[in-house]
């Protein structure tokens, strides 16, 4: 982060200081949220959250090397040594500071918007772009109004570039967060159904995702998915150039001859003979890594390089990992699910290759609104359609999946409701065995991973037995 005075802090979020800031040759070098991970020099800002309020913890702010504060209540105590900056709303306050410092970054700002694979493709584009260039990415799912400017305050002043992720679950969030980090690149992977309850229907999905243009830079590059007229339709007004890439052969970049394995994900570029290697499983991620070569081609990677970083790719956690656990294969993709993912999740698990039974674990999909039973229903049958040997659902709301995917056809086949995870968990070590697959995918809050830990559980009791005996 380019150091910057209090004072300037103070103009560029609108406040009001609480006090005289004084002669300091100090300068804020960090912006921190948490007094858990403080940065010597940093401003801290007092968030008020569901368990914890930061106005509480000024003096370990004080203490942990804060230089100065940003709060928008008078607090219960406040620090004789702490410079405070007061606000209306210390969330908006973190926008207008990233705003004022992403003005100042000299790099290529990219961001990433869309229902699914935003994380995915974050780290793609990352792995496309540092063979050659320097640059950051957000960590995890820094996508929100706290997120984003965490990741904008992060950036050094000498890299090349800056990849965003920029998420939303009800109307106006993504216009925010475009307003905050100004794309001069924009990619929106694709929209579906996803948090209904904020916005609506799938219309109001690409209303939403296609705000990010609102605040780019005209000359800029927009990336979308042209697999979705309606989407195109949605960005048309964006005067800068535009790539659409995705499986049609109406796409820029059109991925063709894709192949799956449980190492990862090979492709062409329609028109090149060249094949491409992804280590990310999954039909889907090859379309996510065309946008990913646009990026980098638009940056003036030599194409060679892309390919080769491309190679090099991570997957994020929770995101179609593929583990091995006491014999048993975990396909762990539990960190979120919509019915677009969740249909992902069942075609990679359909296209591995497995020497035991293909199990699917699928808990309950949240904020899906008015469409919460038909999109249950929907995956029910989906499932019906797969390959499996065996169907675990669970949560109040996947109790639909399962009665869906009896009357879809898996009536033969060994189909079960359990009420939460560890319910789940406990039916499967009953029968579960070696050389099975195991796909894990639900919303976050159904909380899937507990099911591997128990796998894990029951193989280190085993190994214990064993000793022992």
């Amino acid at each position: 982060m380019q150091p910057m005075s209090i004072e300037q802090v103070c103009q560029a979020v609108f406040g009001r200081p609480l006090m005289e800031f004084g002669a300091s040759s100090r300068s804020i070098t960090a912006v921190c949220t948490d007094t858990r991970n403080l940065q010597s020099d940093c401003l801290f800002v007092a968030i008020a959250g569901e368990k914890f309020d930061g106005h509480e913890y000024l003096a370990q702010a004080a203490a942990g090397g804060a230089i100065a504060a940003m709060i928008d209540r008078w607090p219960r105590e406040l620090p004789a040594s702490l410079p405070c900056i007061q606000v209306p709303n210390t969330r908006r306050g973190m926008g207008h500071l990233a705003k004022f410092v992403r003005d100042r970054l000299n790099c290529t700002v990219v961001a990433v918007a869309g229902s699914n694979g935003k994380t995915s493709t974050k780290r793609l584009i990352d792995a496309a772009l540092r063979t050659e260039l320097t640059g950051s990415i957000s960590p995890k799912s820094f996508n929100n109004e706290i997120g984003v400017p965490l990741a904008i305050f992060a950036a050094e002043a000498d890299d090349d570039y800056l990849v965003l992720e920029l998420g939303t679950n009800h109307h106006g969030e993504i216009a925010v967060l475009s307003n905050i980090s100004r794309p001069d690149i924009a990619v929106i992977t694709n929209c579906a159904e996803e948090h209904l309850e904020g916005l609506d229907d799938l219309d109001g999905v690409r209303a939403e995702n296609s705000s990010i243009i609102s605040s780019m830079n005209g000359d800029g590059m927009l990336i979308v998915n042209g697999d979705d007229p309606e989407l195109l339709k949605s960005v048309e007004e964006f005067p800068g150039q535009r790539v659409t890439f995705g499986l049609a052969s109406t796409n820029d970049l059109v991925a063709s001859d894709v192949t799956c394995s449980s190492s990862g994900t090979t492709f062409r570029i329609k028109g090149d003979r060249k094949k491409i290697f992804i280590p990310l499983l999954g039909r889907h991620n090859a379309v996510n890594a065309l946008a990913a070569i646009a990026v980098g081609r638009r940056m003036d990677v030599p194409e060679d390089q892309i390919i080769a970083g491309l190679a090099d790719a991570t997957a994020a956690d929770m995101r179609l990992q593929l583990t091995t656990v006491n014999g048993i294969t975990i396909l762990n993709d539990a960190y979120n699910a919509n019915p677009a993912s969740m249909r992902a999740a069942l075609e990679t698990l359909c296209l591995l290759s497995v020497t035991g039974r293909r199990v699917a674990v699928l808990g309950e999909m949240r904020e899906l609104g008015e469409f919460t039973e038909s999109a249950h229903r929907q995956i029910g049958l989906a499932a019906a359609a797969c390959p499996l040997d065996a169907l675990l659902c669970v949560g109040p709301m996947a109790r639909t999946i399962a009665d869906s995917a009896v009357a879809g056809g898996m009536a033969g086949r060994l189909v079960s409701w359990h009420p939460d995870a560890n319910s789940a968990a406990s039916a499967m070590m009953q029968w579960l065995d070696n050389g099975d697959v195991v796909l894990l995918k639900a919303s976050r809050a159904v909380g899937l991973e507990q099911v591997m830990q128990s796998i894990a559980a029951a193989g280190e009791q085993r190994a214990r037995l064993k000793d022992a005996g």
